[in-house]
């Protein structure tokens, strides 16, 4: 390699590691489509529903750092193949579920190989790009969850005509064949598992004890809080608020997704041009103090609240892409990839947490008050960013 440039074949692996993140995130968006389907089958009670929903939410807000931890000590490549065959087996075995049982078990397993896989694939893109070509493929690896999630929903007007098992057996496919591809075509990585390795207890303590760490990871947990309150609700604001028809506003949502997506590759573009990483950051938390008093005023029509939202989803992709081409550069040696795991971690606590708070602000206040719940968040978030800027000029 060459001046800091990646080659052809690298290239062609970071692409295919992008890819390996969509698979994994359409294990999650499956759920999202399905749910009318598996609902109406299994005579489904609205409390499962929720669990099968939640479930990816609540094993990365409890094991995230965890899992990070176990990936660096077993490989980030042998994390990633195990990651992928968990979840191809799991997905086989929720298509022949007969009981609400049975499919909140596959949803847990899962659950677990999603968490591996996409927690391993960061470390992998470090092995085979490098120089500004990390920034611009580590900022594209944002896009993997809002593109997934998208490809989904666009599945999902056809999804009576397909089913549900059909649905989950295609995904079993995907997700086995590329484990087998990713056993031939990616690099061995070294993995930690040596006598005189730290253990993972005190591995966890370096991690929670280093400033970057839990900057990197607060900033991204308060990203998704307000992520999901957006993304989360709109088909129901869409739909029960402004009477939207269901399949119009399903695709309205998919595009909003998408252009979360297209944030996150601005953000890789900006990353590799030299792009204060800090002021992505700042913008993209901001977006949401700006815009989120016109969105939830409900007083406009859902074609401009869907284009403003579309519009804040934008702005607010760059803040992934840049937390993960930030992460190499602040965060030294053996600490990236459980710090990673923390970031997974933080996300889904995030995740978990913004809908939960959504709902309760909703029901006693109405969507126009959603505004102060989110602008507390923004502060915190912009007091993150602000005391992350100093440690970027320090690693320069």
């Amino acid at each position: 390699m060459n001046n800091g440039e990646v080659s052809k074949t690298s290239i062609g692996r970071a692409l295919f590691l992008l890819l390996g993140g969509i698979i994994s995130s359409a294990q999650l968006g499956k759920a999202f489509v399905a749910m009318p389907l598996l609902q109406a089958e299994m005579a489904l009670p609205l409390t499962v529903v929720s669990f099968l929903i939640a479930t990816f939410a609540t094993l990365g807000a409890l094991f995230g750092m965890g899992t990070g931890l176990v990936v660096k000590r077993i490989g980030s490549r042998q994390a990633l193949i195990g990651g992928m065959i968990v979840m191809a087996l799991a997905s086989l075995a929720g298509s022949q579920a007969q009981s609400p049982e049975a499919m909140m078990v596959t949803r847990v397993i899962e659950g677990i190989g999603f968490l591996g896989a996409v927690i391993a694939i960061p470390d992998v893109l470090g092995h085979v790009a490098t120089g500004k070509d990390r920034n611009f493929f580590l900022g594209l690896w944002g896009t993997f969850m809002p593109t997934g999630t998208a490809l989904m929903l666009l599945i999902g007007p056809a999804l009576p005509l397909i089913g549900w098992r059909n649905l989950w057996l295609s995904q079993a496919v995907l997700a086995m064949a590329y484990a087998g591809l990713a056993y031939a075509y990616l690099p061995k990585t070294s993995t930690n598992a040596s006598a005189g390795s730290p253990n993972l207890l005190d591995m966890a303590k370096r991690v929670l004890a280093n400033r970057e760490s839990r900057l990197l990871s607060a900033i991204f947990g308060l990203y998704t809080f307000q992520y999901f309150i957006l993304a989360g609700f709109l088909p129901v604001i869409l739909v029960s608020t402004l009477n939207l028809p269901l399949e119009r506003a399903t695709l309205f949502t998919a595009g909003v997704v998408a252009a979360n997506a297209g944030g996150n590759v601005c953000a890789g573009l900006l990353a590799r041009a030299g792009f204060p990483l800090w002021v992505s950051m700042g913008a993209s938390i901001a977006s949401y103090a700006l815009l989120s008093p016109l969105l939830y005023s409900l007083g406009i029509s859902a074609e401009v609240i869907a284009i403003l939202a579309a519009v804040n989803l934008w702005i607010a992709g760059l803040l992934p892409g840049s937390i993960f081409a930030a992460v190499p550069r602040l965060v030294r040696g053996e600490l990236v990839t459980p710090t990673m795991g923390l970031i997974q971690q933080t996300s889904n606590i995030g995740q978990f947490l913004g809908p939960v708070a959504a709902g309760y602000f909703v029901t006693h206040f109405g969507w126009p008050a959603i505004p102060f719940l989110l602008v507390p968040m923004v502060v915190l978030g912009l007091w993150s960013v602000l005391a992350l800027r100093p440690l970027f000029t320090k690693s320069a």
